[in-house]
């Protein structure tokens, strides 16, 4: 279907791309783009999938750049001065919160912008499992460069989504490209076992190939890994506690088959495309059927059969019922965590527009006394109401910019001073740090230098508060974007609409991923096809349920 999306594209047809996971979505917004002259601005929610995609382009020796919360007023001027007068830049990533700035408004109708790339496309859409209200904005940069067509891709949507996609970014006229959801070679089963981990072991020693294990706490990964070595098979676990540095070699051992299984929170799994995965197991129940799907989906991609399994108990049903409850926190906890939430930052009332600010949400948490479902749903609605952006699986690099005079910093590097060496090393590594704030490595400078990474750090703090460079240190936490001055908690407002509708969707989803896991008559592929509107399925034959009633 890449070649139907890719030919829409190039007739200048507004279009929306429905292609399950591993179905190749980037090519069909990359081809087009580097066919036609000038740049291709891609929408993107996800700084780490924005980060790969450039680095892959840039590897092929094609330019782009990327626009994310992590660059300031000078970095955000800077790149967008690139896109205009530097012809060869091809793509322009930008998350949804940048786009909506003013100044992205001011500088994007002087590029020449060929098209429109807006991926996860469901975030668009309040009926949908992700909602970013950011999304809502991006019709509004249309006028700007009318003659740019839209190109939106998802992995996954329910026919009400795929229909409030194309209205809410104004397609001029409906157009989806939609695969099946179905997987013919991949096995859905649900599994009661109380005896989790010896489910698991028969399973992973049946299979030849790699598997991934599906847990929801970081705590669970590393027990259920550890457990899994103790019985004589090879495992890791990953989470995003862990540096980036450790999470990648983890990721890298697995991809090339050192390790057997990968045990994970769902932090793992974007952009993850290994062939031979035989079996994706499951030992809690994911929030909606999509990421559900999804993570599945990471099974099987040689076309080869695969298995999905969900070891469960009843516990865990309890406990899912549960966790959908406290997805509806009272207003008043809300209002709290907003307020909580800037006192935690030291932010003054009246301050903090557009400024983007790690947090590290467990101490908050804990600071406050709230679970940390409650916390992240306090947020989430805050978001929906307009006064904070959450990026939750947001790696922010290291910047830095050289602000001293170029002949200040000459005297530095020749006279031997302190942060000599280092400025030097800077600007061999880095070429543009006059022009721009770059991303820099710590330990890249610190494997250059022979120097421990803690030094690297500790001096370029000295040449920031010397005034020879701003330095942003790199942070592996969550980070919020107040997207207006922060307020007085009182003045804080809640739309009973919009708590009414967030309500209704999460306990739909819930509803229907519950139905999914307790189903016993119906085939396990046909409930979910018939989730994402395809309701003339016949059974797979294959399944948990279709096996039992072909024995029966």
């Amino acid at each position: 279907m890449q070649l139907e999306i890719i030919e829409s594209v190039l007739e200048g047809k507004d279009a929306l791309a429905l292609l399950p996971t591993g179905g190749g979505k980037s090519i069909c917004f990359q081809v087009p783009a580097l066919m036609k002259p000038g740049i291709c601005i891609v929408i993107s929610p996800l700084i780490a999938l924005m980060k790969d995609q450039v680095s892959n382009l840039q590897k092929r020796g094609i330019k782009a750049l990327s626009v994310t919360s992590e660059l300031d007023a000078s970095g955000l001027d800077a790149v967008f001065d690139r896109c205009i007068y530097e012809k060869d830049v091809k793509f322009l990533y930008l998350s949804p919160e940048r786009l909506k700035t003013d100044l992205a408004k001011q500088r994007i109708p002087q590029m020449n912008v060929n098209l429109i790339a807006v991926d996860e496309a469901h975030c668009i859409s309040e009926w949908g499992y992700d909602f970013r209200p950011p999304y809502l904005e991006i019709a509004e940069v249309r006028p700007l460069i009318p003659n740019a067509p839209v190109l939106a891709l998802t992995a996954s949507a329910t026919p009400m989504v795929v229909k409030d996609i194309q209205e809410r970014l104004h397609f001029k006229r409906p157009n989806l490209f939609q695969k099946s959801f179905k997987r013919e070679n991949l096995s859905y089963f649900i599994d009661w076992d109380e005896d989790k981990m010896g489910k698991i072991e028969r399973i992973a020693k049946k299979q030849n190939g790699s598997g991934i294990i599906y847990v929801r706490s970081r705590k669970g990964t590393e027990r259920i890994a550890k457990t899994l070595e103790q019985r004589g098979l090879s495992a890791d676990y990953y989470h995003a506690g862990l540096e980036s540095k450790v999470r990648t070699n983890k990721q890298e051992r697995w991809m090339r088959g050192d390790i057997q299984i990968i045990v994970a929170t769902n932090a793992f799994g974007m952009g993850i495309d290994k062939p031979d995965v035989r079996f994706v197991i499951h030992c809690d129940i994911p929030d909606t059927l999509e990421n559900y799907y999804q993570e599945c989906g990471r099974g099987g991609r040689d076309e080869h059969k695969a298995f999905a399994i969900s070891v469960l108990t009843k516990k865990d049903v309890d406990a899912f019922d549960e966790k959908t409850m406290q997805g509806f926190p009272e207003k008043s906890t809300i209002k709290m965590v907003y307020d909580s939430l800037g006192s935690f930052l030291n932010l003054a009332i009246g301050s903090g527009k557009d400024e983007t600010y790690a947090v590290d949400l467990e101490t908050l948490g804990e600071r406050i006394k709230l679970d940390s479902r409650t916390l992240y749903h306090c947020l989430r609605f805050l978001e929906r109401e307009g006064y904070i952006a959450l990026h939750e699986r947001s790696f922010a690099s290291s910047m830095v910019q050289i602000t001293a005079h170029p002949d200040a910093v000459f005297d530095l590097r020749e006279k031997g001073e302190r942060g000599g060496e280092m400025i030097d090393a800077l600007m061999r590594s880095y070429p543009r740090l006059f022009e721009e704030s770059s991303r820099i490595s710590e330990w890249t400078l610190a494997k250059r230098l022979r120097l421990p990474k803690d030094t690297v750090v500790e001096m370029m703090h000295w040449l920031t508060e010397a005034g020879y460079i701003t330095y942003s240190e790199g942070s592996e936490l969550p980070r919020i974007t107040y997207t207006c001055e922060r307020l007085a908690s009182n003045n804080v407002r809640l739309s009973d609409e919009h708590y009414r509708l967030r309500k209704h969707v999460v306990k739909e989803k819930s509803e229907a991923m519950r139905h999914y896991i307790t189903a016993q008559h119906k085939c396990r592929s046909r409930l979910i096809l018939a989730y994402f509107g395809e309701t003339d399925a016949s059974d797979c034959g294959v399944c948990d349920v279709c096996l039992k009633h072909d024995r029966g």
